[in-house]
């Protein structure tokens, strides 16, 4: 996993793009999933892997966050943590669609973990969008799994370690 210090003009970044963006703090999942603040993470993700991976700009749609200078369709999924993330920890996808699964169109995820302060951060890796649905696990909306519950929706986890490094 790469280790990163988040700047000033990642958070900068992201808050003007929240500031702008359209969301809806309700039960019922959407685009922007479900808390400000979660949305806030998901933008500093996207700006680290904007800087990281070179890309000038930020596609935002609703099946994928960025495009690479390849033409590959990118989704960034970030979350943030206490601490540093073991390689057993999991990487989630969590579905929008309540009941079922809801597969982005987006060729692949890329998974980060940033520090709650927002002050330093991990790239775990990346997957294959289909593929990462094949070798996942899915847990029901509902069902208790060790340390966490599922309490909104159904969500598709893998080991940080099975994910492809950069």
């Amino acid at each position: 996993m790469i280790e990163f210090v988040i700047e000033k003009e990642i958070i900068d970044y992201a808050l003007n793009k929240l500031e702008k963006a359209k969301y809806s703090e309700n039960v019922e999942p959407n685009k922007f999933g479900f808390e400000k603040k979660r949305i806030l993470e998901g933008y500093i993700g996207e700006r680290i892997i904007m800087k990281y991976l070179n890309i000038k700009e930020d596609v935002d749609d609703y099946d994928y966050d960025l495009l690479s200078n390849k033409g590959k369709r990118l989704e960034i999924k970030t979350i943030s943590c206490k601490f540093k993330p073991l390689e057993n920890y999991l990487c989630t996808v969590n579905s929008h669609k309540i009941d079922g699964v809801h597969k982005q169109k987006a060729d692949y995820y890329i998974f980060l973990r940033i520090l709650n302060d927002y002050s330093k951060g991990w790239i775990l890796g990346w997957y294959g969008c289909s593929d990462f649905f094949k070798k996942g696990e899915l847990i029901a909306k509902g069902k208790d799994f060790g340390n966490f519950k599922l309490i909104r929706a159904n969500a598709t986890v893998l080991p940080i370690n099975k994910l492809n490094k950069f």
